[in-house]
């Protein structure tokens, strides 16, 4: 054979041999990086903060599902789950309370009615967080660390298209207890079906232009809560564009006068104004003109003195009047609740009084226009009098109608310790004429000594006239007035 062929044969010969090596080794590397990946999902399906979508546990094996009720509540979740753990049927109400949520990213599409983030650690919501929630018409956002500059109104925003724009359908909305000082002026622009608006224990101080335009931005608002903001008063023009407002609660704030923005708030119906630092109320600094509004509580007043003439004369719908605990009360006046209309007094319909653990002493028999048509009174602990000037009270109020308004709690009434009767059941004095020797006896004493004092005064005067010291300022001369003191000489002197 000729050397060349024979050379080419050898050639032939390796170059064939090396391919079937490297085809091994291929199989070999494509093999093993197989395994490393398999490898790989197998570690990252067992680890607890998976990112890939797949083989996560649901939502239901983590958290409590019953019905269509779930609770993740104190689960120390840093998420609200990734879009595969999603249960596929509507929720009517999951809570994420006590986690440690920080930052809510925006929700996968789910139908959820109710979504509860309170009690969390929250300070950052991604824009359009709540955009692809389906029927959500409550949200809580409570007891978090939200600041104004990161709730501005893209986070509620809803979906847009090139048809048509659907806003959030929020009807609730609770911010109550985060570190909010202020508003941004449009944060509610998405929110216009908004009826119920919590805003409570916020550091707001006072309700600057841009909070007052975000508050009066809301048309259809029913129910707004400022309790706990730290307030000494309210913008003057903050209700005029919430119309149909029926339920607003001021408790806690810095009010020393009622604040006159209530006038411009016509639907209201029920206004709380529990621990308000006010002293006095009367005709002057009373309420002013609320004609719907049926429901006023008052409770828990620690600097109030006193309730004077027409304080409330201007609420001629209201229906239920709680003053309750206001360790300095001690008088009502009993025309508080009426007015003067066409020379005729004018009281409310009233049909609960509630005045409970005050410091009053008596009670006016006509502070109610009929006591007949009360359906609930309570008048337990004060510092009740046991003298006629209660005599309507404790002979006739409470043997008439004690027991149908108070239950058996009428049998505990009291006097106070320091009457006479004191200790003593002001049922068991129904039928005792009382003395009239408390305030009345005081009052007769200071007008007798008032009246002696005149007495002393005009004899002194008259004394001191006939003898002359007052002709000085009937515009006679001073030689006049110097004859005054002269006294004549008598007679045996005479020339």
């Amino acid at each position: 054979m000729d050397s060349r062929k024979i050379i080419l044969l050898i050639f032939v010969l390796f170059v064939v041999v090396n391919c079937q090596l490297d085809s091994k080794q291929i199989k070999s590397v494509v093999n093993s990086t197989n395994v490393n990946v398999n490898e790989n999902r197998t570690i990252n399906s067992n680890n607890a903060s998976v990112v890939l979508g797949t083989n996560l546990p649901s939502l239901c094996t983590i958290c409590s599902c019953a019905s269509k009720l779930v609770n993740c509540s104190e689960r120390n979740l840093t998420n609200t789950f990734e879009v595969v753990q999603w249960p596929k049927t509507s929720i009517d109400e999951i809570t994420f309370i006590k986690n440690t949520l920080v930052h809510i990213k925006p929700f996968p599409s789910v139908v959820i009615q109710r979504l509860i983030l309170r009690q969390n650690q929250i300070t950052t919501i991604d824009n359009s967080a709540f955009k692809n929630i389906v029927n959500l018409t409550e949200l809580d956002l409570s007891h978090n660390q939200l600041i104004t500059e990161n709730l501005n109104p893209h986070v509620f925003e809803g979906k847009f298209s090139p048809e048509a724009y659907e806003p959030l359908n929020l009807k609730y909305l609770n911010l109550a207890a985060n570190s909010l000082h202020a508003l941004n002026q449009d944060v509610f622009e998405h929110l216009g079906s908004l009826k119920v608006l919590i805003l409570a224990n916020n550091p707001f101080k006072m309700l600057a232009g841009h909070t007052t335009l975000a508050i009066s931005s809301l048309p259809y608002l029913e129910e707004l809560d400022l309790s706990y903001c730290e307030l000494n008063q309210l913008p003057e023009y903050i209700f005029y564009k919430p119309r149909y407002l029926e339920k607003l609660h001021l408790n806690g704030n810095h009010f020393t006068e009622i604040p006159k923005a209530l006038s411009m708030a016509s639907a209201l119906e029920v206004l709380n104004l529990d621990e308000i630092p006010i002293e006095t109320l009367n005709e002057h600094n009373g309420f002013p003109e609320m004609k719907n509004l049926k429901e006023l509580n008052m409770c828990c007043m620690p600097n109030l003195i006193e309730i004077g003439n027409g304080s409330f004369g201007k609420l001629s719908s209201l229906e239920i009047l709680h003053i309750q605990n206001c360790p300095l009360l001690k008088h009502i006046d009993g025309n508080a609740l009426t007015k003067r209309e066409h020379g005729m007094t004018v009281w409310p319909p009233l049909k609960i009084l509630d005045l409970s653990d005050n410091a009053l002493r008596y009670l006016p028999s006509q502070l109610v226009e009929s006591w007949d048509k009360l359906k609930e009174l309570d008048l337990m602990n004060n510092e009740w009098s046991c003298d006629c000037d209660n005599q309507y009270l404790i002979g006739t109020l409470l043997p008439k109608h004690g027991k149908r308004l108070m239950g058996e709690e009428v049998n505990e009434m009291k006097c106070s310790k320091t009457s006479e009767y004191a200790e003593v059941n002001l049922t068991s004095l129904s039928n005792t004429k009382l003395p009239c020797n408390s305030k009345v006896g005081v009052l007769h004493i200071g007008v007798v000594i008032g009246l002696l004092f005149i007495i002393l005064i005009s004899l002194a005067i008259i004394i001191l006239y006939q003898r002359g010291y007052f002709v000085a300022c009937c515009g006679r001369g001073a030689a006049t007035y110097s004859r005054a003191f002269y006294k004549r000489t008598s007679a045996d002197y005479d020339i």
